[in-house]
């Protein structure tokens, strides 16, 4: 006996190429020598089918046909995020966190877009920014004989600048304006 798929793909054969009852059963006896289509065994629905196709029966692509090949560069990716990781000096759990705020997923391996590890990427690129920004503020400070605390109060910064890359940016190229 044949799977239930493959008695309805039959069916749906007869339908679509429009066989009277007697000409279904023709084509049975002809190529499996079976009067009904519940007598087909896996060994014989095989040339019932290509019979049916012979004919132009064209079978209709499954419901999961139109979905898009996952041809991600996964490792690539991951291993950009792991390179991103190793500058900072953090562990694979600041950049679960950072995958779990952006898409409510828990671990990097299981992203499943490109969009969704460009956003890891992206995050860690931006504190990577910050923390290059705040270590060449810190170096002219340094020079100066300042504390963060000192320039901040003197510059009226805002609390928490040293966390907003906007602020860092507008202060290091103030910084270069006075070289």
């Amino acid at each position: 006996m044949i799977s239930k798929n493959k008695l309805a793909q039959i069916h749906v054969a007869k339908a679509q190429l429009g066989l009277s009852d007697d000409e279904y059963r023709a084509i049975l006896a002809r190529t499996a020598g079976v009067s009904s289509a519940k007598e087909l065994t896996d060994r014989n629905v095989g040339a019932v089918i290509h019979e049916f196709r012979r004919l132009g029966f064209q079978p209709k692509a499954p419901k999961r046909a139109g979905r898009v090949p996952n041809n991600l560069y996964r490792d690539e990716m991951v291993a950009k995020i792991e390179a991103q990781l190793s500058e900072l000096g953090a562990s694979w759990g600041y950049a679960e966190a950072i995958a779990r705020r952006q898409t409510g997923i828990a671990r990097i391996e299981w992203l499943k877009t490109e969009k969704q590890y460009r956003g890891v990427i992206a995050a860690l690129d931006v504190e990577l920014e910050k923390r290059d920004r705040l270590a060449a503020i810190d170096r002219h400070l340094e020079k100066t004989d300042q504390t963060r605390e000192s320039f901040a109060g003197r510059c009226r910064l805002p609390q928490g600048w040293e966390r907003h890359l906007p602020t860092l940016r507008a202060i290091c190229e103030g910084l270069e304006r006075l070289r």
